[in-house]
């Protein structure tokens, strides 16, 4: 298990820190959570990581079948510049507190962005999990 470090904010600015722990394994998602319940937690990310994939398709103009191919395209992890990209944008979004609490870092990470550089975004972003331990 990990522990992960978060904000959450109320629509009226209010905010709050809080640790929570979240499995390294799938095992451990298995011990803590049963085989059920990680399915359904995994699919419940994947359906809204595949909603966000139709919304951008759609956003881009492209046509009900294009969307419906990125969708069924999508795999999380892949070594290829779109998946890298995919993954460095996941960690800006897991990682908006950390950002807006840190503004060199939110800077740096916007010029990576501009450059492409999305290992090195993924890399830096990685690293502050790995920093909270």
């Amino acid at each position: 298990m990990r522990e992960s470090n978060e904000v959450v904010k109320s629509s009226k600015g209010d905010q709050w820190e809080f640790s929570m722990s979240l499995p390294t394994t799938l095992e451990e998602a298995i011990e803590l959570y049963t085989k059920e319940g990680a399915l359904f937690l995994l699919n419940s990310g994947l359906k809204v990581k595949k909603q966000g994939i139709a919304r951008d398709g759609f956003r881009q103009g492209k046509s009900r079948e294009e969307v419906e191919q990125l969708v069924e395209d999508y795999r999380p992890g892949g070594g290829s510049s779109r998946s890298k990209k995919d993954r460095a944008l996941d960690l800006i979004m897991d990682k908006a507190n950390d950002l807006s609490l840190n503004p060199e870092l939110k800077r740096e990470v916007q010029g990576l962005f501009k450059k492409n550089d999305f290992q090195a975004i993924i890399d830096k972003l990685e690293a502050l999990d790995v920093d909270d331990e």
